[in-house]
């Protein structure tokens, strides 16, 4: 029987030699990769010779962290274990929607932590009841994204603008002297933003854009 080879991409020295010492303990081939590579350089790697698993951290330094990897690798037929100390559980549910095997904690033992990343780089199936119930947490946040996202289509050209400039931080003066507009005008168009969103101040209004990850352009496409 061939050797199981697993693929680890974790930046935090101490955790990766451990859980490498201990699947190479449990006789698996083991690649402890470079994080501050690169997404882009990490894929090339490993589809370059695709391991049994991959596990991986989300908190990598590079954009998207390993967010960016789950999908990719999963549409290559390799098996995800992500491995991480986030707790948000949006983050979670995307993880797992995105194509990870199993979402594991690094508060979990590690003797746990090694069994589960076994499982899944010898194909079983893991934690059916975790990934059922991610699931319906994905299927609810997508949901109310797609509520977020009508209530943004709803504001006019001027008033996205003006939402933007909230965003990057403009206080109301400097958007009426940018735009060549009275500050009431300003005002107004904010006080409008507010109503459309459901929000009763500029704070919120600022928050819930970027908990959406909208942007002026996102609804006019």
């Amino acid at each position: 029987m061939e050797q199981r080879r697993i693929a680890i991409i974790e930046d935090h020295p101490l955790l990766a030699t451990a859980l490498r010492n201990e699947l190479e303990r449990s006789g698996v081939d083991t690649d402890q990769l470079d994080p501050t590579v690169g997404a882009e350089e990490l894929l090339d790697t490993i589809s370059s010779r695709p391991p049994d698993c991959v596990v991986v951290d989300l908190g990598l330094p590079f954009p998207g962290g390993g967010s960016a990897l789950i999908s990719p690798l999963a549409e290559q037929e390799i098996r995800v274990v992500v491995l991480t100390g986030e707790t948000e559980l949006q983050l979670l549910a995307r993880s797992s929607g995105a194509g990870a095997e199993a979402v594991l904690s690094k508060s979990e033992p590690l003797t746990d932590i090694v069994e589960t990343i076994l499982q899944v780089a010898g194909g079983q199936a893991v934690r059916a009841t975790q990934r059922a119930e991610l699931a319906v947490q994905l299927d609810r946040l997508m949901a109310e994204q797609d509520e977020r996202q009508a209530l943004f289509a709803e504001l006019s050209p001027r008033e996205r603008e003006v939402l933007a400039g909230l965003m990057d931080g403009r206080s109301p003066a400097l958007l009426a002297e940018q735009n060549y507009v009275s500050v009431s005008t300003i005002r107004a168009q904010i006080k409008s933003v507010l109503r459309k969103l459901g929000v009763t101040s500029q704070l919120q209004a600022v928050a819930m854009a970027h908990q959406s990850r909208w942007s002026p352009g996102a609804d006019q496409a």
